[in-house]
């Protein structure tokens, strides 16, 4: 029994010093940037030449929005986020394809997140449907980012999103749900 206790100490010592160092890091040591931060759907536009094939590859782009990036605050104790609107931080120029799946659109995206520039590939998929109650609509979505800035090798942005009757701006309908979306950015530099 004192043999496995032993054991286990050291395991456990073996395991805080070998994983302490990664919790340690310096900010020059990091590969990986990570923001949390909610996106506001600001207005949809008639379809410009920003959408076209050749740029997007969508295919035939069928809608054509614009969003902003807010920061969040998330209480330390549990993670809970407390404000979804601090500030602006960002934008995002969007263009939304059909696919043969009426739940699935292609996704093209243009856009900032502080000083880092950004081109997004990838797709939105409908989730549910007049869930949590009527009137909502929970999707998720997902790009494979690119043209980052010198030192950046690639990145992804992945969605938790609510759309409600009243689309555009940052109250819900039916009320108390944070929309559009929350995002989640991975940034990866070089090392």
């Amino acid at each position: 029994m004192r043999k496995m206790s032993i054991l286990a100490m050291l395991v456990g010592f073996i395991s805080f010093f070998a994983l302490g160092s990664s919790f340690g890091q310096v900010a020059g040591d990091r590969v990986e940037e990570i923001y949390v931060v909610r996106s506001i759907f600001e207005s949809r536009g008639a379809l410009t030449e920003f959408c076209g094939e050749d740029r997007t590859r969508l295919g035939k782009a069928q809608v054509e929005d614009q969003y902003t990036f807010r920061s969040t605050a998330i209480r330390g104790s549990d993670g809970l986020m407390i404000d979804a609107n601090v500030q602006t931080v960002g934008r995002l120029r969007a263009c939304f394809g059909a696919t043969s799946d009426p739940a699935l659109a292609s996704f093209y995206a243009e856009g900032a997140l502080g000083t880092v520039t950004f081109t997004g590939r990838g797709e939105c998929r409908v989730a549910k449907r007049d869930y949590p109650e009527p009137g909502i609509v929970v999707v998720r979505c997902f790009l494979e980012l690119s043209d980052l800035p010198s030192g950046y090798v690639g990145g992804q942005l992945t969605t938790n999103t609510i759309a409600s009757r009243i689309r555009l701006g940052d109250k819900s309908d039916p009320p108390g749900y944070t929309q559009a979306s929350i995002a989640t950015v991975r940034l990866w530099r070089r090392r």
